[in-house]
C-alpha cells in the first residue's frame, strides 16, 4: 500500500473524533448566541447570556455523552469484529 493510501485509511479513521470538538463547540456557541440575542431584544443584559450559557453548557455535556456512547459502542463493534475474523 502506498503511503497516501495509508494516509487515507488513517484519516477516515480519526475523522468521528476530529468533528466532535467542532460539534461540542457549536453546541455551546449556539445557546450563547441565543442568550446574547435575546439580550439584545429585550435590553435585558446579561440576563438571557447567562441562562444561554448555562443551558449550553448542560447541552455540551450531554452532546459529549452522547458522542462518547456512540464512539464506545463502534469501537467494542470493531473490535468484535477484529477478533471473529482473526
Amino acid at each position: 500500500m502506498t503511503d497516501n493510501g495509508k494516509w487515507q485509511r488513517g484519516l477516515g479513521e480519526v475523522t468521528p473524533y476530529l468533528t466532535i470538538g467542532v460539534q461540542l463547540a457549536a453546541t455551546m456557541v449556539i445557546y450563547i448566541g441565543i442568550g446574547w440575542l435575546i439580550d439584545r431584544w429585550q435590553e435585558t443584559t446579561p440576563l438571557f447570556l447567562i441562562i444561554g450559557s448555562v443551558v449550553g453548557m448542560v447541552a455540551f455535556f450531554a452532546q459529549l455523552l452522547r458522542v462518547t456512547k456512540e464512539l464506545t459502542s463502534k469501537n467494542e463493534a470493531k473490535k468484535r469484529d477484529r477478533e471473529q475474523a482473526g
